[in-house]
């Protein structure tokens, strides 16, 4: 019976495995693209104060967030529902472990995820044809959380509790690092899966929320730097608005095969304990 979900979990390591060699057989003096340099050389012009702004920006979005925002968010999007969906879907997935079962999981995130990139398209556009180029920080990185409280739900997890945000933001961290660091960063999210469901290795575990959230500021201040930059000039600012989106696709992507992962490991060791 666990046939298919067993396929498909090694279909996602392999997948990941693949990524990281190709990343990791670049040469070190493979040098730059020209638009790599270019964009190195603008955002070495970027004020420290510019740099540190924006870190502290997101810094305090987060704190904002986790500490009274998480209900505003609730409100945008429906929870029961989505919890009914994944209960539908998960059942389904008992009766019949294989790829169609797990592509009706998928199907309901992945039109959320569209939804939510378009909103970050009009959100960096709009704000950023104005000359807005800080304020929006709190809007972008609601609606970041947003898609992966949604996610989190659609895999039938509880994104409310602290182990929880601590995996989301190691999730931000690992999806938005530089290319040498991004083994290290995923495997700090890998360790922490495994962590939480090992309540002696969650409590001598040396990490807390507040070190995360410093990590995953920093990671989405250095991902967005040279967009919020120019986002803060006239009309220049729709081209620094155009890369909301990207970022959130290249995190919600990320996101999502962790939660799949996740849902899958935890779903073929839970049949195979049965037997």
């Amino acid at each position: 019976m666990a046939k298919g979900l067993e396929k498909e979990f090694k279909k996602i390591v392999a997948k990941e495995e693949t990524k990281f060699k190709k990343i990791e057989k670049k040469a070190p003096n493979q040098g730059t693209s020209k638009l790599d340099g270019l964009k190195q050389t603008m955002e070495e012009k970027i004020p420290d104060k510019l740099i540190h702004t924006l870190d502290e920006g997101f810094n305090k979005a987060f704190h904002l967030i986790f500490s009274k925002g998480i209900g505003v968010i609730e409100k945008t999007f429906k929870e029961d529902e989505l919890a009914l969906e994944f209960s539908v879907n998960d059942f389904r997935v008992e009766q019949r472990p294989n790829s169609k079962s797990l592509r009706k999981l998928d199907k309901g995130i992945k039109k959320g995820h569209l939804i939510n990139t378009c909103t970050t398209v009009v959100e960096g556009i709009g704000l950023g044809a104005i000359g807005v180029g800080l304020p929006d920080i709190p809007l972008f990185l609601g609606m970041l959380l947003k898609g992966i409280y949604e996610t989190a739900i659609g895999y039938g997890y509880d994104y409310k509790e602290e182990k929880e945000q601590i995996l989301i933001l190691r999730m931000i961290t690992a999806a938005l690092s530089q290319d040498e660091n991004k083994r290290e960063a995923d495997e700090r999210v890998e360790k922490w899966i495994g962590e939480i469901n090992s309540k002696d290795d969650l409590a001598n575990a040396t990490t807390n929320l507040e070190d995360e959230i410093r990590l995953a500021s920093k990671a989405l201040s250095s991902a967005m730097l040279l967009s919020k930059f120019l986002q803060g000039f006239l009309i220049v600012g729709m081209v620094g608005g155009i890369a909301n989106p990207f970022i959130y696709q290249k995190v919600m992507k990320y996101v999502t095969v962790k939660y799949k992962k996740r849902y899958i490991n935890e779903k073929r060791t839970s049949i195979k304990n049965e037997r």
